[in-house]
């Protein structure tokens, strides 16, 4: 086909259908081979299916892309309208709601169509586990992994794409701007970034050590400490509490498995040894009392909940009245432990067996476990969050129960016993509890608070009312001092709550990712300071040596001086006088010096012996081993001659001419 008829086919395709964006075209006639008939049909028929396509978006995912959703909440009428109309069939406000959406582009008052939006099909391969999710792309890489995370429970943001490195895409980007082919592949890995509860890669042989409360047949948590291998299943885990604990498969109620699978290996989910499992005995039958506190749920964009406070005391007056007239009944006994037994006795003097109370009163009342609490005092608490290691620190969220508030009930079973609110705290943060019902309990925590955070924070808590309650406290570590960076107070509604909790963490791991940078930093500067400090003492040790060496090479040539000065004295003490030259029996020698020094002349006895000789030269500065002194004819070298041979034996007289020469 030539480039003029495919030109003439574009002009035509973006004539039928209303589209501007030329690669958009251009990809659209690409996947239908140029037939013009069928590409323009496959956007009619793209456009017909978008206005009756209905998507599920879950509260989780709204909160999570908080921007980009509040943005389209206020913007989109038709959206509001619709939540409004189906605001009074919805029951439970964690339920994903309907909302009715065009993919791609909306129309513009033009009456033009934006780009055509396209299925985009992934394999995401993690592990041993492959999954398939399609999505559309216009979709976000956010929208990608919150759907990935619902096959695989890795949170969003530790999720890793090992072959997309070569791409350059945020949680923001929107699929589209990555130009992917409609088949697509991901490789997932959980990031390992020092989140409070990111999934963890063991290697087989190595130990996991994990703590399981288990509830006994009193209601007691027994702490069950055990060290595992990272490959046991959590099958073989609740056949272990089995074995330890006594508590059947079939009777065995979990807390903090987050998801995880029986056929899962423990280094296959997110669960980690610093947060304990809890496990209940579901054939106890403590049923799950809540006091019938009436109210209604808004269905504005802010989701208010209105509570009838009169309405809530009359009902739990008569609740009390029902109560009293069924004493001797068994079903007396369970309300009674779960309306009024307090979630923290007075009389509970550890704070371990104090939460401990906590989370067992906390099940029996509500129905559910809740949140994972941190079991241990509070200081021991915030050393493990906001004091860990950089890479392992998490905010600490302290939640403050008052059984006096109105808002107690309904909190605790609307918002604490959410899974998406549960899942998030363990993910994210180390979560401690208290009840501050009691004036003793109240003034026990504002002692330990004001010790551990300060009073300022105490001062906050306590100038707030009773029926502000219950409490989520976010504490952080900011520049070495803890600081209470939020405050979430009771009458939130979940969607107010998660979105807090998403909020303070995502400051939280900002500030965490600057001290991460400045540790960096810091290392760095130290590690440069201890290299330059090595270098510095080699140096030092290096001219050290150098000066050593330099001392015994002056030492060695002053001791081979004074050894040169007594030889010479030596040589001078034996030498004999010159004789004179009316003398008989002499012999005159001349000694040629090298390197034009010179000439030596002296007279000799003809009976004296070579090493009057030698003698003569040493107090001339010239050591017998440092030269040799040749004759003419025959040539010798005398210096290799008997020293005790005469003159005369060597024939050397009547005179010599002698070369001396430098070894």
């Amino acid at each position: 086909m030539s480039d003029q008829s495919r030109e003439q086919i574009l002009s035509d395709f973006q004539s039928c259908t209303g589209l501007e964006h030329i690669d958009e075209c251009i990809h659209v006639l690409e996947q239908y081979e140029w037939i013009l008939p069928a590409a323009v049909q496959s956007v009619l028929d793209r456009i017909g299916c978008a206005n009756d396509n209905e998507t599920t978006v879950p509260n989780q995912d709204t909160v999570n892309n908080s921007t980009s959703s509040v943005a389209i909440n206020t913007t989109n009428q038709n959206v509001n309208n619709k939540r409004q109309s189906d605001s009074n069939d919805i029951d439970d406000l964690d339920q994903p709601r309907i909302i009715k959406t065009i993919p791609g582009s909306q129309r513009t008052t033009t009456g033009i169509i934006g780009p055509v939006v396209r299925d985009l099909n992934f394999t995401i391969e993690c592990r041993d586990r492959t999954e398939q999710i399609t999505m559309f792309d216009n979709e976000s890489v956010y929208q990608l992994k919150a759907k990935i995370c619902e096959k695989i429970p890795i949170p969003p943001n530790k999720q890793n794409f090992l072959n997309w490195e070569t791409k350059s895409f945020d949680d923001h980007t929107i699929l589209r701007d990555l130009h992917l082919p409609k088949e697509n592949k991901i490789q997932l890995s959980s990031i390992e970034n020092g989140s409070a509860s990111r999934t963890q890669t063991h290697t087989s042989s190595e130990e996991f050590p994990i703590t399981v409360l288990c509830e006994d047949q009193s209601g007691n948590m027994i702490p069950f400490k055990l060290t595992l291998q990272s490959n046991t299943t959590i099958n073989d885990l609740k056949k272990k509490i089995e074995h330890s604990a006594h508590i059947p498969l079939q009777n065995q109620s979990w807390q903090g498995l987050l998801g995880a699978k029986d056929s899962d290996e423990l280094s296959q989910t997110s669960i980690t040894s610093q947060i304990p499992l809890i496990v209940h005995r579901s054939d106890r039958q403590l049923p799950s009392i809540r006091k019938e506190i009436k109210y209604s749920v808004t269905t504005n964009d802010d989701e208010r909940m209105d509570i009838d406070h009169d309405s809530s005391l009359e009902t739990y007056e008569d609740d009390n009245h029902a109560l009293s007239q069924n004493e001797t009944s068994p079903q007396f006994d369970a309300t009674t432990i779960a309306s009024r037994v307090p979630l923290i006795p007075d009389e509970c003097t550890e704070d371990v067996s104090a939460l401990e109370n906590f989370a067992r009163v906390f099940h029996a009342r509500y129905g559910s476990t809740g949140p994972i609490l941190y079991i241990g005092p509070l200081d021991q608490a915030i050393q493990d969050s906001v004091y860990a290691s950089i890479h392992n620190r998490r905010p600490l969220a302290i939640y403050l129960h008052n059984d006096q508030s109105v808002c107690a009930n309904v909190f605790c079973s609307q918002v604490l016993a959410t899974d998406s609110i549960v899942e998030y705290l363990a993910n994210n943060y180390v979560f401690w509890a208290w009840d501050v019902t009691s004036a003793s309990n109240r003034t026990r925590l504002f002692e330990t608070v004001r010790r551990c955070v300060g009073n300022q924070c105490v001062h906050r808590v306590g100038s707030i009312e009773n029926d502000t309650f219950p409490l989520i406290l976010i504490v952080v570590r900011s520049r070495g001092s803890l600081e209470l960076v939020n405050i979430i107070e009771g009458k939130s509604t979940p969607s107010e709550v998660l979105l807090n909790l998403i909020q303070s963490h995502e400051s939280f791991e900002e500030q965490r990712l600057r001290d991460v940078d400045e540790e960096i930093m810091r290392e760095k500067r130290e590690n440069l300071k201890k290299q330059q400090e090595d270098e510095y003492e080699q140096s030092l040790q290096a001219d050290l040596a150098k000066e050593r060496a330099r001392q015994e090479e002056y030492d060695a040539s002053e001791r081979l001086k004074q050894q040169r000065l007594q030889q010479q004295e030596e040589s001078k003490a034996r030498l004999p006088e010159e004789p004179s030259e009316t003398e008989k029996n002499i012999i005159r020698l001349k000694i040629r010096l090298p390197n034009d020094e010179g000439v030596l002349m002296r007279r000799f006895h003809i009976n004296d012996n070579l090493q009057v000789l030698f003698d003569y030269l040493t107090t001339h500065e010239r050591m017998l081993g440092e030269y040799k002194l040749l004759t003419t004819y025959p040539k010798r070298d005398l210096a290799s001659l008997n020293a005790s041979d005469t003159f005369e034996q060597l024939k050397l007289y009547p005179q010599e001419q002698l070369i001396l020469e430098s070894l």
